[in-house]
Order: structure tokens, then C-alpha cells, then sequence
């Protein structure tokens, strides 16, 4: 089953940077403060495979 999963990423006015994963239909979130010597892409990658993988244990809790 294909999840929506929505990303947004937040540009806080002291510069840092926040991405935040979420799934509307559990109310699952994920919120990260980006470490800003690393590449937001790689980071942004790895916390998505994160949040996939909390998901899919939430799913299986669920079943």
C-alpha cells in the first residue's frame, strides 16, 4: 500500500534549518534539526528512510 507521505522543510530566521516528515492519515511525524555541515539531500534522505521505516512498525502494531 503506496503511503502519502508529506515533507516540508523549514527555514527557521536564525538560519537553522528543520524537515519535518509526516503521514496525515495516522498522525505520524517526524521532526529533524538538520545538522547544517551536512548536505540537506543526503540528510533528507536518510530521515525519509527513517520515518518509512516507523511507518511500516506503526502498520504492523496496527494490523
Amino acid at each position: 500500500m503506496k503511503r502519502n507521505i508529506e515533507i516540508l522543510l523549514l527555514k527557521l530566521t536564525d538560519g537553522a534549518r528543520v524537515l519535518r516528515f509526516s503521514e496525515p492519515e495516522m498522525g505520524l511525524c517526524l521532526e529533524k534539526r538538520l545538522d547544517p555541515k551536512e548536505s540537506v539531500a543526503r540528510q533528507q534522505e536518510h530521515w525519509k528512510q527513517v520515518f518509512k521505516a516507523m511507518l511500516e512498525r506503526q502498520l504492523g502494531s496496527t494490523s
